[in-house]
């Protein structure tokens, strides 16, 4: 298998459900993270490496998903956007209604207090 053009990273961090910060496995991260290899596959997308990390701070817009070299950030990413993100992946281009930049970084829950 060639070296990957792209990385593509699914946020399946999971917090306990007391926590005043969402979860993006509660929100569904794991089955992104498993419709993205599903489709990779069929596609046989060898320049692409999906993989599942931890948490990439955008937590309030989660599932949260990073492609990189690209410095593309998503949010609330669902298993129906797959294909766009895919598309993405394989030279396209980004999927704009799904980018989220610095604003979504810096939301928290009010009572968190900062």
């Amino acid at each position: 298998m060639p070296m990957p053009d792209r990385f593509v990273f699914v946020c399946i961090n999971e917090r306990d459900p007391s926590h005043p910060r969402p979860s993006c496995n509660a929100n569904g991260g794991a089955d992104v993270f498993n419709a993205l290899r599903e489709e990779q596959g069929r596609r046989l997308a060898t320049g692409v490496k999906v993989v599942a990390c931890g948490c990439l701070e955008a937590c309030m817009v989660g599932p949260v998903v990073a492609v990189y070299p690209d410095d593309v950030h998503y949010g609330g990413v669902t298993e129906a956007d797959v294909p766009a993100i895919m598309d993405h992946l394989e030279g396209g281009e980004p999927v704009d209604v799904l980018r989220i930049g610095p604003p979504e970084w810096e939301l928290r829950p009010p009572d968190m207090g900062y």
